[in-house]
């Protein structure tokens, strides 16, 4: 029989329980094939947005697209109070406001990045993706189909020291290395909800689904779920998975989560 990659060790995300949906507070999710269908944000999802946002949850996103498509999200969907872009190197609140992140940068910064990723795409024959212009701290390639984890060990080999190269569902990333989305999350909640950050691990629920949501399924173990097409990158992922997985893929799997969430906080005392 062919093997599922490990995909049977995951727990369905109907095992969570009620109490650990209750408690949770920021529900955070990545853009990309998690809240997406076909590439677009249907109308469910923002309508959940909503409802989240009504119901008293933050609702953060964290994504490795750029800056510029971070603002315009950050500034136009409703409910939604943080975009963290570029896998944690940026973020925006709900009005647009921009904070750097991340470990300083100095003027040598834009050659070297620009050099590590003429190296990578030459190695592998990358495409620069339509929106890298509107990128300030990594670049990004669209991602060739049959690039996986051997490919993205390989490519790790091509750039310098304090620089990495990451996958999402749809692009390769060449970037400063020693900061991540997980980190990016962290520190774009700590303005607007500080006391949550007192109890990460009990507050917030995250929801990805590919290798660069990696750093987010390590820091939370038992808080954390993959929509139903994470199975497709569980060899990238390793040992840092997610603790549950929906039925549904995508968006469809997204809408499963917060509907559950948001049954879980009406039924809480």
């Amino acid at each position: 029989m062919p093997s599922d990659n490990g995909a049977s060790k995951l727990q369905p995300f109907a095992a969570m329980p009620g109490p650990t949906l209750a408690r949770v507070r920021v529900l955070a999710a990545d853009i990309d094939d998690t809240i997406t269908a076909g590439g677009k944000l249907p109308a469910r999802t923002i309508e959940l947005f909503e409802e989240l946002a009504a119901g008293g949850l933050v609702v953060a996103l964290v994504t490795g697209r750029c800056a510029g498509w971070a603002q315009a999200l950050a500034g136009y969907l409703p409910g939604v109070q943080v975009v963290v872009g570029e896998n944690g190197l940026v973020c925006f609140d709900g009005a647009g406001r921009r904070r750097d992140l991340g470990p300083p940068r100095d003027a040598t910064f834009g050659r070297a990045l620009a050099e590590n990723a003429e190296r990578v795409a030459r190695g592998f024959a990358l495409i620069r993706t339509d929106d890298d212009v509107f990128r300030l701290f990594e670049r990004a390639f669209f991602r060739p189909a049959g690039f996986g984890a051997d490919a993205l060990r390989d490519c790790q080999q091509l750039v310098d020291p304090g620089f990495e190269v990451i996958a999402s569902s749809i692009h390769i990333h060449v970037r400063p290395s020693g900061w991540d989305k997980a980190d990016g999350l962290l520190a774009g909640l700590a303005p607007i909800v500080p006391a949550t950050l007192d109890d990460p691990d009990a507050s917030i629920l995250f929801v990805g689904d590919s290798s660069n949501d990696r750093p987010l399924f390590a820091r939370f173990p038992y808080t954390s779920v993959g929509v139903r097409n994470v199975v497709r990158f569980l060899a990238e992922l390793g040992e840092d998975r997610p603790a549950y997985i929906t039925d549904g893929e995508a968006a469809a799997g997204f809408a499963e989560v917060v509907e559950r969430v948001l049954a879980a906080q009406h039924r809480a005392p």
